[in-house]
């Protein structure tokens, strides 16, 4: 599929799942440039396994995973745990992989079986670094918030 629907597929997702579960308005952008992340930061990431394989993953400061967390819980900032952050990240990056797989199967002649998608796994603390193993090419949105923030959405994908 050409990268252009991939990526346009993957940016309405993003921004309508922001919207209705975060309430937050975002703006996503494509970017090939690498991103940069502060050094405490997390990932919240799903996998794709089936007629496709690959990775879809969400990458935020810990202070902005902490605003989507009280944003889309109503727990006040100061209230809210490290694993209340990182369960409000695996679902949203659930409910994006999710929301592609869908999009994804509707531009599909064969829209049976397109892929299963794993439970999310988050990662957070300091320094370190993500990479999926599989060769799938790499897809990268750069998404602005109303709140100042920026993250990045990730997708890498081919078909198995």
């Amino acid at each position: 599929m050409d990268s252009k629907i991939l990526l346009s597929i993957l940016k309405a997702g993003t921004e309508k799942i922001f919207e209705s579960m975060v309430r937050m308005t975002v703006k996503a952008e494509t970017t090939e440039e690498e991103f940069v992340l502060p050094q405490k930061h997390v990932t919240a990431m799903v996998g794709f396994a089936g007629t496709h394989v690959g990775l879809a993953s969400i990458h935020c400061s810990m202070d902005f995973g902490i605003k989507i967390a009280s944003s889309m819980t109503g727990i006040k900032i100061e209230d809210l745990t490290g694993e209340d952050m990182r369960d409000a990240l695996g679902e949203i990056a659930n409910m994006i992989a999710g929301d592609f797989k869908s999009r994804f199967a509707d531009n599909l002649v064969e829209k049976d079986s397109v892929f299963d998608q794993s439970v999310p796994s988050v990662i957070s603390e300091e320094d370190y670094s993500t990479f999926t193993v599989t060769d799938a090419p790499r897809y990268c949105l750069k998404v602005n918030a109303n709140t100042g923030d920026v993250f990045y959405v990730e997708l890498a994908l081919k078909e198995a």
